[in-house]
């Protein structure tokens, strides 16, 4: 009789434990983050500013540069904000005002790259910010 009781605990607990991963899993693949105010997003899927930039590169110093490749999030105001290849992290910089910007091999401008446009990008510290110096774009709707 013990061992029915002791069993059926293992079992709500196996339960529980499989709910709140599924649970975290879905907030994460949504875009919120455990991190309050960073890379949230509201029901309208807009991307929650904030003061900072939402995700720091890291390790990115002056003279320096990282290549990320994502999916585009959002694209404007001289800004872009992506999410890595994974859906694992969110970044939002300024695109320097030099930048480099080819969709699918040709010139464009910031205003050309849309959500849902999958990119690389170049990311350089200039001063005390980190910004985008180079995004190479392919156009969501055109095939590989």
């Amino acid at each position: 009789m013990q061992y029915k009781g002791l069993s059926f605990y293992f079992a709500l607990l196996a339960l529980v434990l499989f709910m709140g991963t599924a649970a975290l899993a879905d907030e994460t693949r949504q875009g919120k983050s455990l991190v309050p105010g960073v890379g949230e997003t509201q029901q309208g899927g807009g991307v929650v500013p904030s003061t900072d930039e939402t995700r720091q590169s890291k390790g990115v110093t002056a003279g320096a540069s990282e290549t990320h490749q994502g999916k585009v999030l959002a694209a404007g105001a001289g800004k872009l904000t992506m999410e890595d290849t994974m859906a694992k992290m969110q970044y939002t910089h300024e695109v320097a005002s030099n930048a480099d910007i080819m969709c699918e091999g040709k010139k464009c401008g910031l205003s050309d790259v849309k959500m849902g446009d999958m990119v690389q990008v170049t990311i350089d510290k200039q001063g005390d910010k980190t910004v985008f110096t180079k995004i190479e774009v392919k156009k969501a709707n055109s095939p590989s």
